[in-house]
Parts: C-alpha cells; sequence; structure tokens
C-alpha cells in the first residue's frame, strides 16, 4: 500500500472514529466522514467499498497491531497474550468506548473471534480447538473486556487475569 492511500485511510478512519463520538453510525453517511476527513468521495472509494470497510479496516488493523506486539516481545502464553490485549484497550480506552456505544457489540465479539482463532492455529497449534470452543473462550474474554470498560477499568488488570485463567483460558 502507498502512503498516500495509507494517509487517505488514516484521515478517514479519524473521521468516522470522531463522527461515532457525536452520533449513532446508521445517521453517518459517506459524505460526512469525507468532509470530516477532507478528502474526495473518490479517494473514499478507491479505498473502501462502504462505510463498513472502515471499520473493518480499522479492526483488522488493531489486532495487527496485536500481533506484532507479541512477535515482538515474544509473548509465548495465552496470559501473556490476553494481558497485552487488554493492557491495549485500557491503553486505549477511546477505542472500545466509541465502538460500544456505536452498537457495535456481535461485530466486536465476531471479530475477536476470528482473531483469536487465528492467534490459537499461529501461537498455540497444539490445542486443536473445535469452533465451538474457540468461540466459548472468546465470549468470555469479551465479556469481562466489555464488563472492564463499562466500570472504567476500575479493577485492576492482574484481578482479571488471574480470573480469566482459572474460569475463561484453556
Amino acid at each position: 500500500m502507498n502512503m498516500k492511500s495509507l494517509h487517505t485511510q488514516q484521515q478517514i478512519e479519524k473521521a468516522m472514529f470522531s463522527l461515532l463520538q457525536k452520533k449513532p453510525y446508521v445517521e453517518i453517511s459517506i459524505a460526512e466522514i469525507t468532509r470530516k476527513a477532507k478528502v474526495s468521495r473518490t479517494s473514499f472509494y478507491r479505498n473502501y467499498n462502504q462505510k463498513n470497510d472502515v471499520l473493518t479496516s480499522f479492526l483488522a488493523n488493531q489486532y495487527q497491531k496485536f500481533i506484532v506486539d507479541i512477535n515482538e516481545h515474544k509473548l509465548k502464553s495465552l496470559t501473556e497474550q490476553l494481558t497485552a490485549y487488554l493492557t491495549f484497550f485500557k491503553n486505549n480506552p477511546e477505542i472500545m468506548k466509541t465502538l460500544l456505544d456505536a452498537g457495535f457489540e456481535g461485530s466486536l465479539l465476531n471479530f475477536q473471534t476470528r482473531y483469536l482463532k487465528k492467534l490459537l492455529e499461529v501461537y498455540h497449534p497444539d490445542l486443536h480447538l473445535p469452533d465451538y470452543a474457540v468461540a466459548y473462550q472468546s465470549g468470555g474474554i469479551y465479556m469481562l473486556l466489555v464488563w472492564w470498560v463499562k466500570q472504567n477499568y476500575s479493577t485492576p488488570l492482574e484481578e482479571l487475569i488471574t480470573y480469566a485463567e482459572k474460569h475463561i483460558m484453556l
């Protein structure tokens, strides 16, 4: 991807999140996004087919950063990986809050479950979990994250990790 296209995507994502903090997703138009991002509709459609693709791309980029973080810090265990995952959201509280307020609970869970499955296949191939087990694990982790966000991250991370190790994680 060239730098101009990357910059355009970043501007569009930033505009989308800014608008999501002010109004519901269904009320946001592509025209509003492009105006706020200061890009043309042509530039928008060069990068995305529809406004939902903006969120999908954003989430994919965030999960990719998470994978890079795992690789750079050589996080091997599920506990270390979960700690990095939850820490990301604590350090970037506006992301999850904005997406939850916009009504993307189901989409976020589905996205997380797909990435958890990939994560397990790459970093823990010996587990050989069936899809229902991955969905179960993902649901527990996701609801823990949602609860934590709604509690404004007031419970210490270590307490959540200890609970997850005993009750959610493999």
